[in-house]
């Protein structure tokens, strides 16, 4: 069991590191944000095409990832690159699969009581 905990957080460790030497090659500019450019450049590069494959992740959901990440401006920190990439990994994706199906099928029932409601109201608003 210990050893066990021991190699995950091993595993782990190296991944932080890889991510960080990755973040710093598409950080161009040393200012520790990327944006999509220096992002798309550095996905294109060899090494961090192997480094992706080694985390099951595609170029393009990468991509999509720093979209997803993006708050609007362009760009990403190297925490919110991390903590992304960390989550795209292993089981903490069935995980999020699991909670944005939850999340769908409570804004579906929301929806449809809603549907409902407005239904009623424009029967009882027939009906003046």
């Amino acid at each position: 069991g210990e050893m066990i905990l021991r190699e995950q957080k091993a595993a782990k460790a190296k991944l932080a590191c890889k991510l960080h030497e990755l973040f710093e090659v598409a950080d161009k500019s040393g200012d520790g944000i990327i944006s999509l450019g220096e992002f798309r450049s550095v996905v294109t590069l060899p090494q961090a095409q192997s480094y992706f494959s080694s985390l099951d992740l595609q170029v393009s959901e990468a991509c999509e990832l720093f979209t997803m990440l993006d708050g609007g401006d362009g760009s990403i920190s190297y925490e919110e690159f991390c903590s992304g990439v960390m989550r795209l990994k292993g089981q903490a994706r069935a995980l999020d699969v699991i909670s944005t199906m939850r999340d769908c099928k409570r804004i579906l029932r929301r929806f449809e009581a809603l549907d409902h409601r407005i239904d009623g109201l424009q029967r009882s608003y027939a009906k003046l």
